[in-house]
């Protein structure tokens, strides 16, 4: 895992713990997400990114800066062939 897509998690960990207006579930659903980046496997590439993708969808109006660090996962994620 590249050192650039380790600070993007560690940016999404932080902002998940510091945001309490994003329900249980959404958290949990972002958690697994970057569990999923971490051990990311090509076969099971497509599956973590499409689950990206719906999360930004999902919190695009509510939680710009929570977006804007998942659309830099999905972006680190492409340029890495994932």
């Amino acid at each position: 895992m590249s050192s650039t897509l380790k600070e993007q998690l560690a940016l999404l960990h932080k902002e998940l713990s510091a945001n309490p207006s994003i329900d249980d579930e959404a958290a949990a659903m972002l958690r697994q997400l970057a569990r999923d980046i971490e051990t990311v496997e090509p076969a099971a590439a497509a599956s973590v990114t499409d689950g990206l993708d719906e999360a930004v969808g999902r919190f695009d109006a509510e939680h710009p800066s929570l977006t804007a660090i998942l659309r830099q996962i999905v972006d680190t994620l492409q340029k890495m062939g994932v």
